[in-house]
């Protein structure tokens, strides 16, 4: 067995500043339990350190499903929408009236939208 190097003192002010890193990665990490001493520290960078918390492997298990009645998702129920419940009477008279109105941008490099026919003339230079 290799005789224990001894540490000067400028030695150990530097593995001090590199073991408070060594924690701090630790704990960005979330491994607050393996965290160590100075001492361990100095063991674990000239190899003589020995872990004593133990590590087990966790068998994988597929995820239990609930059995559960059939509860249908909003897919396969029919979408209900207004326009539906009007009457076709209704749908035409507010077809003819949007035939009425202009599509265009309103302004220059605008979206297009509705327009006045009183303000067709200006829409496309204000």
């Amino acid at each position: 067995m290799q005789r224990r190097k001894i540490l000067t003192v400028r030695q150990k002010q530097d593995a001090r500043v590199e073991w408070k890193k060594f924690n701090l990665r630790l704990r960005h990490k979330y491994l607050h339990s393996s965290q160590m001493n100075f001492e361990d520290y100095v063991d674990y960078i000239q190899g003589y350190y020995v872990s004593d918390t133990q590590t087990h492997v966790v068998k994988w298990t597929p995820p239990k499903v609930r059995d559960t009645q059939h509860i249908p998702s909003s897919t396969s129920v029919l979408n209900v929408t207004t326009s539906s419940k009007d009457s076709w009477e209704l749908q035409k008279e507010k077809l003819e009236i949007s035939k009425s109105y202009p599509i265009m941008p309103a302004y220059n490099k605008g979206p297009y939208m509705v327009i006045p026919v009183d303000e067709v003339k200006t829409a496309g230079k204000k």
